[in-house]
C-alpha cells in the first residue's frame, strides 16, 4: 500500500503544473472559478464529490480528485449546461487520466462571464 501510495503522489506531482496551468488559462478565458480538489472520495465517490462541489458553491466548475484511486468526478453549477458531447469526451479524458486537457475541453463549452471572485485553484483535503 504505501507503494501505491507514494506511486499516486508522484503521479499528482507530475500532473499538478499541467493542470494549474488550464485552470489558469481557463478561468482567464472564460471567468468561470474552477476548482480542482484533491481528496479521498472513497467507496461513495459520488456523493463525496457532490458534497466537496457544495462547500465550493463558488465555483461554476469542481473537478474531485482521489490521486490514490485516480477517480475523477465532476460537478457544476446548475445555471452552466454542459452537452451530453462535451461530458462523454470528459469522461473519455478522465479514463485516459488527462486531467488538464478536460478542463481546458469543459471551460470551452462555457459561455463567457466578467471575472468574479478569484477561487484557490487547487485543494488539497
Amino acid at each position: 500500500m504505501l507503494r501505491k501510495r507514494k506511486e499516486a503522489a508522484n503521479w499528482w506531482l507530475q500532473q499538478k503544473p499541467q493542470v494549474a496551468a488550464a485552470i489558469k488559462d481557463a478561468e482567464a478565458a472564460t471567468g468561470h472559478q474552477i476548482v480542482v480538489v484533491v481528496a479521498r472520495l472513497g467507496k461513495y465517490h459520488a456523493e463525496r464529490a457532490t458534497h466537496i462541489a457544495r462547500k465550493n458553491s463558488g465555483a461554476s466548475l469542481v473537478f474531485c480528485v482521489d490521486v490514490l484511486q485516480r477517480r475523477y468526478e465532476l460537478r457544476w453549477q446548475s445555471d452552466v449546461t454542459l452537452s451530453q458531447g462535451v461530458l462523454d469526451s470528459t469522461t473519455q479524458l478522465f479514463t485516459e487520466q488527462k486531467l488538464a486537457e478536460a478542463i481546458l475541453l469543459v471551460a470551452k463549452s462555457l459561455p463567457v462571464l466578467a471575472p468574479t471572485q478569484n477561487l484557490p485553484d487547487i485543494i488539497n483535503e
